[in-house]
């Protein structure tokens, strides 16, 4: 048995069901997520929220195999609460999601801990956990369109019926979050999550174990979202085991297709640390602690970010990169070999594959300060010529020599790149500035119709296609005959 105790989670882990003792308690039933059974995910922009609590006719009904009415008296769901904390996006310093806590105000015996801690001594556990899982799912269409619902549930109570009677039905719009490791039965709480995908639910696994048992599960179950243990996450700045183990977590999260949230960010270093190492989200008393409405990120942190990700992008290495290494040296190789503007079309195209970028662009400055598409991947050639001054961000690129990106969700990005990918059916992109002999050639854009983060890895192949790019550019100058 293991017990970790933080400030906002009380987690009790029990290999066997068999009665126990914990803290003084006795339980008979697996694992239990105390201060956080459930979670509300925003898919994007922020979303203020409010207390919210059960009373008079929203008093929950007790149904086959859950709380008797009795068990309702004993643990007070007409009292529940949910304190709000946001989750945000550490490329931007965005709003994008709240972990809801479910807390019972008043007097001390009727806390979270107490009450589900006393729920598994009676044998009521799951069914306490049900209770939650249903009042959160209530929540659900309160919420705007898109923005989604999670609900938090120990991993041996998933195959409880009271907590797959709450969990029934179409769970489209829904993520399920459990704590893997901490599985009696791994292999079963597979089998049960992946019925609950098929019902549309996403799934979040928290706690990742970092041995090979615990990391191979990982890869088979390919969750949506995984969760860094703010063990790991606080203080990690300049740690070199926790910051290698962030690494590792974010390789292989990245490669099962997975996002990745760090919580437990108690300073702005911590936050700066997980920008640098392609974290995708953070939650912490750094940003806001948990409150009855939805808190503001604090300012400071939002600059951290975005601070952080300028750092980044002006940094970007042109090391050998993580992913797709074999796909986009193919795409280097033909563009070493190019002797045409049609290699090089092949050669962007071979690159946005292996990438799986929907289209890459190449663009060319032409005098007069305009710039034009001469190659296109994945999306139809632009025959407009554009004003470079009335895309100051674009410009900027190109006499800096740094990369830019836009986003459509992000209202802080240049307003004219923002209008453009609209036109275009885009959502994301990213512009690397192609510079040969010293003198700005043009740029590579790499677009995403969908909204993509650019991770560092990104960062690296857009910088290694822009300098082949670059020289083919030049070759092809030379031998243009003079006129």
């Amino acid at each position: 048995m293991r017990i970790d105790i933080f400030p906002s989670k009380f987690h009790v882990h029990a290999r066997h069901r068999t009665r126990q003792s914990i803290v003084g308690r006795r339980s008979n039933y697996g694992r239990c997520s105390v201060l956080s059974p459930a979670s509300i995910w925003i898919d994007a922009g922020p979303f203020f929220g409010r207390s919210w609590s059960l009373t008079g006719a929203d008093r929950l009904e007790p149904r086959a195999g859950e709380l008797s009415e009795s068990d309702q008296q004993l643990w007070p769901l007409d009292r529940l609460e949910i304190a709000l904390q946001p989750i945000i996006d550490v490329s931007t310093g965005a709003i994008v999601a709240a972990e809801a806590l479910a807390r019972f105000p008043g007097d001390e015996e009727q806390s979270v801990e107490h009450a589900l801690l006393d729920a598994y001594d009676r044998g009521g556990g799951p069914q306490l956990e049900a209770a939650c899982v249903r009042a959160a799912l209530q929540r659900h269409t309160e919420l705007p369109d898109g923005v989604l619902i999670s609900v938090n549930v120990s991993p041996d109570a998933v195959s409880h019926p009271a907590v797959r009677h709450a969990l029934g039905g179409d769970l489209s719009g829904v993520i399920v979050e459990v704590t893997e490791q901490s599985a009696s039965e791994p292999d079963a709480l597979f089998g049960e999550l992946a019925d609950l995908r098929r019902r549309g639910a996403l799934i979040a696994i928290d706690d990742v174990s970092t041995g090979y048992a615990g990391l191979l599960r990982l890869a088979t179950l390919r969750p949506d979202i995984v969760k860094l243990d703010r063990g790991l996450v606080t203080g990690a700045r300049g740690n070199l085991a926790k910051v290698a183990v962030i690494e590792s977590l974010v390789s292989l999260s990245r490669r099962i297709g997975a996002q990745v949230l760090g919580e437990g960010v108690e300073s702005l270093d911590d936050l700066i640390n997980l920008a640098a190492l392609d974290v995708n989200y953070a939650q912490g008393w750094a940003i806001a602690p948990a409150a009855a409405t939805l808190p503001a990120a604090a300012p400071a942190a939002v600059r951290a970010c975005r601070g952080a990700r300028t750092q980044l992008l002006r940094a970007a290495s042109l090391a050998v990169p993580l992913g797709s290494v074999l796909e986009v040296r193919g795409s280097t190789v033909a563009l070493a070999g190019s002797v045409a503007l049609s290699d090089v079309h092949t050669a962007l195209t071979r690159a946005a594959a292996g990438l799986g970028i929907d289209a890459i662009g190449l663009s060319t400055v032409v005098e007069g300060g305009l710039l034009q598409e001469i190659s296109s991947a994945g999306a139809p050639m632009d025959a407009m010529v554009y004003v470079l001054a009335d895309y100051p961000a674009t410009r900027r690129a190109l006499e800096s020599g740094v990369m830019i990106e836009a986003h459509l969700s992000d209202a802080h990005s240049d307003p004219a790149e923002r209008d453009l990918l609209l036109q275009q059916g885009m959502a994301s992109l990213l512009v690397t500035p192609v510079v040969g002999g010293g003198t700005p050639l043009g740029i590579l854009e790499f677009r995403n119709r969908r909204h993509r983060r650019w991770t560092n890895d990104d960062m690296t192949h857009a910088r290694n296609l822009a300098e082949h790019t670059a020289n083919v550019l030049l070759r092809l100058a030379d031998d243009a005959p003079t006129p």
